[in-house]
């Protein structure tokens, strides 16, 4: 059998197990996103979110997911006695339809009360069961990835033990879903990209109602709310480790980008400002639109939030204010948090906010009505992100 064809059978015609990684407490908001996305049989778990489908569900969650952080592929999922089992499950992939003849390629391990020991030889093992297959083929095999080369040019194959089971998946993603493109410029502490997006979508926005970020820092949660405003995907502006592989569907790949583009708005349809009292700031804030082609969607200016008026709303206020180091204290954060909520309550009735807390009990500082809570990793930290409506005035 040639390669189109065993690419046709054994990578184009099965259903696929997926499974989609993300920051733990945003299971919820990341299969909502895979729901609306039509893909099949979305089943949270720790630590992510599995669905099933072919070679183009992969793509279309890769193209469209804004909170996840990486797709993987799960090959296998087996139980683990011993290494026989692994061995000879590592065996049984069409590895050349996934893996390019001389790809430099990394075998990662993470174990977990495990039947397998030893990370450095079960790599060892799995690679060699690659390369084996393809020089079978009559392939080049694969080399292992050096240190430093980038993610563009690596693909990875990971296997986990856990217990008496062990998977085997290969990752779609290549660098990290929150490496969107635009952000080459951040402030102290910067949201991550996905991060930023999973608070806009937990608040609820979808762009049909005005926001302002009035401590925009590098413009991530402002951006962030023009892609989702615009419907323009996440992934739109960068390359994936799929198109690395030889069972590429360059044409289906082409088609959902095609199709993406042509469903996206031309303008946000409300107002977008994005505000900070620190002028070099709130210039890389502005290149960094400018480079998510959303700058003509940002209402970008310098001011102070805590004696600037209130725009035309009610809307969503989103913030992540400074704390910890950024302040010196944490005594100093808790009370910027009280000025903050002192001016929310004062000038924003009946406006929601969706906020960043580096400690959960703050949030009663807001004044929110009914406040929701949802508890998040961020920098090294665990951070809480509230969600509700100030009374209105």
């Amino acid at each position: 059998m040639n390669l189109s064809r065993r690419i046709k059978r054994h990578a184009w015609a099965p259903v696929w197990d997926w499974f989609t990684v993300c920051p733990p407490g945003l299971e919820g908001v990341c299969a909502a996103e895979l729901q609306a996305l039509g893909l099949e049989e979305v089943a949270p778990r720790e630590g992510g979110v599995g669905f099933r489908g072919k070679l183009e569900a992969g793509y279309r969650a890769n193209l469209w997911l804004r909170s996840a952080g990486r797709v993987l592929m799960r090959l296998a999922d087996f139980r683990v006695r011993g290494w026989e089992d692994l061995l000879r499950q590592a065996a049984r992939p069409s590895w050349e339809v996934f893996i390019a003849p001389g790809a430099a390629l990394r075998v990662q391990v993470s174990l977990r009360q495990s039947n397998l020991k030893h990370q450095g030889r079960i790599a060892e093992e799995v690679f060699g069961a690659v390369a084996r297959r393809l020089e079978e083929v009559g392939l080049e095999p694969p080399r292992p990835a050096r240190s430093g080369e980038g993610e563009e040019v690596v693909q990875r194959l990971l296997v986990r033990g856990y217990g008496r089971r062990a998977s085997l998946s290969l990752d779609t993603s290549g660098a990290h879903l929150h490496r969107r493109g635009y952000r080459l410029e951040g402030a102290r502490a910067p949201l991550r990209e996905n991060l930023a997006a999973a608070l806009l979508l937990w608040a609820g926005y979808q762009g049909d109602e005005p926001l302002l970020d009035p401590m925009c820092g590098s413009g991530t949660l402002a951006v962030e709310a023009a892609l989702i405003a615009r419907r323009l995907p996440p992934g739109g502006g960068r390359r994936f480790a799929f198109e690395l592989w030889p069972s590429f569907r360059a044409r289906s790949w082409g088609h959902l980008r095609r199709k993406a583009a042509a469903a996206a708005r031309p303008r946000a349809p409300h107002p977008i400002w994005a505000r900070d009292r620190h002028g070099p700031t709130l210039e890389a804030a502005r290149r960094n639109a400018r480079r998510a082609g959303v700058e003509a969607d940002l209402a970008l200016s310098r001011a102070d939030f805590l004696s600037t008026p209130a725009p035309e709303g009610p809307g969503l206020v989103v913030l992540n204010p400074p704390y910890g180091r950024r302040l010196g204290s944490v005594r100093r954060a808790r009370e910027l948090m009280v000025r903050l909520g002192r001016h929310l309550q004062r000038a924003y009735g009946g406006w929601r906010v969706a906020a960043v807390l580096y400690r959960p009990e703050w949030g009663k500082l807001l004044g929110l009505g009914e406040p929701r809570f949802l508890t998040v990793p961020h920098g090294g930290l665990r951070v809480s992100l509230v969600c509700g409506r100030l009374p209105s005035a």
